[in-house]
């Protein structure tokens, strides 16, 4: 009984017992079996009540009511990525001053978890997560879908940064979903990206097919442009693959984003086209593309250090840059990183200082005993085994033999040899 829950609401938030708000109107009892839903009461009564609870309550039922299907398109919003819209419904549904006491309550507080995601809020996620699985052990089965589908997205977007062991654990939860007591294969993306990040090549483009094809269907262009620059990461990962035809790819997927002024799909895309770019060694495309990247990425951003440290990386191998621009924007990135506590940037840019000054020395020992116990205990594994080939050429190349000898354990088993 809708009444019920918004007179109990309205009853606690005044500080009243059941006995004060029902004096002269009716029993104790009779306020206990309305408020559990156990009593069907007379409209009479329920005006009654309102009135001493100062309450509209035909306005409440009709919130209340409503309520549902706010949520629902809510989430709908999220999927959609719509996010101006995401944000003015969270807007109107903080005003509901009942929500976390009504039945949508877990439904709610799981939406906030994907909201905050998107704002990358991953202390309040977390901490809303936490609580639904303690206030709400016994979730309907759409609920208990969606809290494994934000721990999943969850475990892959709070890798500060990237923990190997985070993106496996989003597979194990991702897997564990209902499919058809969800109803919403966006999940299918979530578990391409997870493959992705532990390089399962044929696992990340399979699931990113069924996420395109999910996407196609529902006219979601932003996320379809999303799944599909995933497939052609996976694509490009054979660099014996035309890179002509992958060019041509992305701007094909690049323009459909100018078409719907997605910026931040374009900045995405453009980044990863360097990527293709520079794991063939073609530096000077790579850093063209970086740079257009980075040109469109807010500048207070860990994405900012992320594409600062492409567009620097791909200018220093290319011989690009001059030393004293590459220094300036290393120290920028530098700085940012620290603004933003951000440990591994930190020693990434620390590193590409080190190399521009050409301080081998200060250069080799700072990965021996900081960069690479780092990225070993965070298992970044693509740093591991670029720092670790480095430094085992110099070893070799210095005639440190036992030194090479121990750090080509790391080559062969980048994560036990930490």
């Amino acid at each position: 009984m809708v009444e019920g829950e918004i007179i109990k609401f309205y009853r606690k938030k005044a500080g009243l017992t059941q006995e004060e708000l029902g004096l002269g109107i009716c029993t104790l009892s009779y306020i206990s079996k309305i408020e559990r839903g156990q009593s069907a009461c007379s409209s009479e009564i329920i005006e009654l009540l309102s009135e001493r609870l100062h309450l509209d309550i035909k306005k409440e039922i009709r919130r209340f009511e409503n309520l549902g299907n706010q949520l629902y398109h809510w989430h709908k919003t999220i999927i959609m990525r719509r996010l101006k819209e995401v944000d003015e419904i969270n807007k109107e549904l903080e005003k509901i001053p009942f929500i976390n006491s009504s039945k949508y309550a877990a439904l709610y507080q799981l939406l906030q978890a994907r909201y905050y995601i998107l704002k990358m809020n991953y202390k309040k996620t977390y901490t809303l997560l936490q609580y639904v699985e303690k206030e709400h052990p016994n979730l309907p089965p759409y609920e208990k879908n969606l809290l494994k589908h934000v721990w999943g997205i969850y475990y892959i977007c709070n890798c500060i940064s990237s923990r190997t062991e985070n993106h496996q654990k989003a597979i194990e939860v991702l897997k564990e979903i209902e499919k058809d007591e969800y109803g919403n294969p966006e999940y299918n993306y979530d578990l391409a990206v997870a493959y992705h990040c532990i390089d399962s090549r044929v696992m990340a483009y399979a699931y990113a097919e069924k996420a395109l094809r999910y996407f196609r269907e529902t006219n979601n262009s932003l996320m379809a442009i999303t799944a599909e620059s995933l497939m052609l990461l996976q694509i490009g990962n054979d660099i014996h693959h035309n890179l002509e035809e992958l060019t041509e790819s992305y701007y094909n997927l690049i323009h459909h984003s100018e078409l719907l002024y997605a910026t931040d799909k374009k900045g995405m895309l453009l980044n990863n086209l360097g990527f293709e770019h520079f794991r063939r060694k073609d530096y000077a495309h790579a850093h063209k593309f970086y740079k257009e990247a980075l040109q469109m990425t807010d500048k207070s951003s860990v994405l900012y250090l992320q594409r600062l440290y492409n567009y620097l990386e791909s200018g220093l191998a290319g011989k690009i840059m001059r030393k004293s621009s590459m220094l300036r924007k290393a120290q920028e990135g530098m700085s940012l990183a620290k603004k933003l506590e951000n440990e591994f940037y930190q020693l990434v840019f620390k590193l590409l200082i080190l190399l521009t000054e050409n301080k081998l020395n200060q250069y080799y020992t700072f990965i021996e005993k900081d960069a690479l116990p780092y990225f070993q205990l965070n298992n970044h594994t693509i740093f591991i085994n670029k720092y670790a080939k480095e430094l085992y050429d110099h070893y070799m190349e210095s005639e440190h033999y036992q030194k090479a000898a121990q750090i080509s354990k790391v080559l062969i088993d980048p994560i036990s040899a930490s």
